[in-house]
């Protein structure tokens, strides 16, 4: 994580940070007049219409028709309406570990079918980095990436239902999967109307700071230095990292060192100084006090817990 190589790929080395973990999946359908209101839960979630078409009315985006082939994610869940028809009253939502859920009418052939799943982050990173990926990501089926993410998807669903050793990773690694798919085409499409990760490296000038910070995040930035890389003036380019990302260049190399530095406490759990060294810092109590401000708790009682 500390190499020189300027082929780090940002995108990949935040959803391996996130450690997607506890897949589930479920079957949902739909019949008659329906509609049910879910409060937001944070978690990330996923969906794919396997068949028929759906409303869903997202708070912070507004109401998506969703049709047979269609594909969502949400790396953060907030409250949401999913229904037939929004003029239905909503009945609220119970999450509920079953394989199947049926919304409206209990008999007859549904008009909508769709495969469900959510699963979480690493708590330890997912506050620093989730703000960074795109809030809403809706993939329909006559894009190029849709077909891929079906395929993904039905493997998640297969998995999920079946008690195989290894099952756990497997999910944990096809979400992985799903994720940098689904993040691949978005940031391929409209990342650059947005803002975060994905918008800086949608900008061919930020995209290099952005790769040589992941690269050697322990080399001694600033602004300046990021600024000539970028090929701009420090005052533009802080400007425009900060527009762009959604926060100033050097309070993303600090964010960047301590998601690394929280791994290697926890994979590790070398000398304080070797970590200090590793994530930039000159010093163990200057690395301590500016893990201590950002994760609220010092790096040993981070390591311990």
């Amino acid at each position: 994580m500390t190499s020189s190589s300027n082929d780090t790929d940002p995108l990949a080395t935040v959803i391996s940070l996130l450690r997607p973990q506890a897949v589930l999946s479920k079957l949902i359908s739909g019949a008659g007049r329906w509609s049910v209101r879910y409060a937001a839960h944070g978690d990330p979630a996923f969906c794919l219409v396997l068949e028929g078409s759906c409303l869903l009315d997202l708070e912070g985006v507004g109401v998506v028709e969703l049709r047979e082939g269609d594909f969502v994610l949400l790396p953060t869940t907030p409250t949401f309406t999913l229904a037939s028809d929004l003029g239905v009253r909503p009945t609220p939502g119970v999450p509920a570990d079953i394989r199947e859920l049926r919304h409206g009418t209990a008999s007859g052939p549904p008009t909508m079918r769709m495969l469900g799943g959510y699963f979480r982050f690493d708590r330890a990173n997912a506050e620093l980095l989730v703000p960074l990926l795109p809030p809403f990501v809706h993939i329909p089926r006559a894009d190029p990436g849709a077909a891929r993410l079906m395929r993904i998807a039905e493997l998640i669903d297969e998995e999920t239902g079946a008690d195989r050793p290894g099952r756990d990773l497997m999910l944990e690694r096809l979400v992985e999967v799903l994720l940098v798919e689904a993040l691949r085409f978005r940031f391929a499409s409209t990342a650059a109307e947005e803002h975060g990760l994905l918008a800086g490296l949608a900008d061919s000038a930020l995209a290099r700071p952005l790769h040589r910070i992941h690269a050697d995040v322990a080399r001694r930035w600033t602004v300046a230095e990021l600024a000539r890389v970028a090929g701009m003036s420090r005052a533009v380019f802080a400007e425009r990292f900060t527009r762009t990302v959604g926060m100033p260049p050097m309070q993303y190399v600090l964010e960047w060192r301590m998601a690394i530095a929280k791994e290697i406490l926890r994979r590790e759990r070398p000398p304080l100084a070797e970590v200090a060294e590793r994530v930039g810092y000159q010093s163990a109590s200057a690395f301590s006090t500016a893990f201590t401000r950002l994760a609220g708790c010092s790096p040993s009682e981070f390591a311990r817990a």
